[in-house]
């Protein structure tokens, strides 16, 4: 019991006071035709308030139950907030299950986390709360803890008017979340800027690649993100690391070793690629769909063999690389107050 003291010492001080941020947070710019809520584009001033509260909250250390890692740890600006690692560290010293996402333009509607699990957005900050191998700390215990912060407590009575708790946690962190927008790349320059110039023969051959019936690589990866936001089984062999996928969620044996097609934006910070980060950089991925899949039970029948030459690949790695947006892994208002980074 003689560590008590310490421990209650520990749990105070774990959510520091900080000043209040005024008036730092703005969006990179946005190209007039890209297609995003006016809600996200046109911020009110109530939104810039949540926002930045949840940046202060996404890179608080205090939001794990040791207090040694934050929603930042996981989800780093500079690799378009996914971590660089197959399976994250979390609380404790403890890893995850499968590879972080990297987050940007969760404005579009859809199911969140590689199986779907999650219905809504503001809901995502519960799964790592509440896992052991994460920030393990649940939003109640979470709440009771930021009640101990000044800082916390009061912003929270100023944008909510009410004492910190599930819904303006929660709240808080998904408009973060919701800021954190992705149209800088120089395939947004191409698509939505109408600047052709900006890419490259080479990348623009790989872009035809990609459109191509023989490809059908954007009968899964379409639309402004790149994603259908559907489950697909690539075939990928489960037996170093299994992973039931969506069946998880459904309990319907169909969908075993289905996963959420992945954004495509920003591949070149968000190495390594896969639901369980097999593979380290983007020649092995291409290679493995250029080979037609590992055929593991239930693949998808469109991932075949297609036999592309190795200048074919260049050119398609060469335009996957035009989805980089630099400005969003700069962007200083998606960094915490002061600059560092966690």
């Amino acid at each position: 019991m003689k560590w008590w003291p310490f421990l209650l010492l520990m749990a105070l001080l774990a959510c520091e006071d900080r000043e209040t941020p005024k008036g730092t947070f703005s969006l990179p710019e946005i190209p007039a035709n890209f297609p995003i809520p006016d809600s996200i584009r046109f911020l009110s001033e109530q939104s810039i308030h949540q926002i930045e509260l949840g940046r202060a909250l996404f890179f608080d250390r205090g939001l794990s139950r040791d207090s040694s890692v934050s929603c930042a740890s996981c989800h780093k600006q500079a690799l378009a907030f996914g971590d660089g690692l197959a399976f994250s560290i979390g609380a404790h010293g403890g890893s995850g299950r499968r590879n972080a996402p990297p987050l940007f333009n969760l404005f579009y509607p859809q199911l969140f986390f590689k199986d779907g699990g999650i219905p809504r957005l503001e809901e995502v900050a519960m799964a790592p709360m509440d896992d052991h191998h994460e920030l393990d700390l649940p939003l109640q215990d979470l709440s009771l803890r930021l009640r101990t912060s000044t800082f916390y407590v009061d912003e929270i009575k100023r944008i909510y008017n009410r004492e910190p708790d599930p819904y303006s946690i929660t709240r808080a962190l998904m408009w973060f979340q919701l800021s954190l927008v992705s149209a800088n790349s120089r395939y947004d320059d191409y698509q939505y800027r109408d600047k052709k110039e900006v890419l490259n023969a080479q990348e623009r051959r790989g872009l035809d690649l990609f459109l191509s019936a023989h490809t059908q690589c954007a009968s899964c990866h379409s639309g402004p993100n790149f994603t259908d936001f559907q489950f697909h089984n690539v075939g990928l062999n489960m037996e170093a690391h299994l992973d039931t996928g969506r069946a998880r969620i459904t309990i319907n044996p169909a969908d075993f070793a289905r996963f959420k097609t992945p954004s495509l934006r920003n591949l070149g910070f968000s190495a390594p690629y896969m639901h369980d980060g097999r593979y380290s950089n983007l020649e092995q991925v291409l290679a493995y769909y250029n080979g037609g899949g590992d055929g593991y039970p239930g693949q998808d029948a469109r991932i075949k063999p297609l036999g592309l030459t190795e200048k074919e690949l260049e050119d398609l790695e060469a335009f996957l690389y035009s989805l980089n947006d630099s400005v969003f892994v700069n962007h200083a208002a998606y960094q915490p107050l002061g600059g560092s980074q966690d």
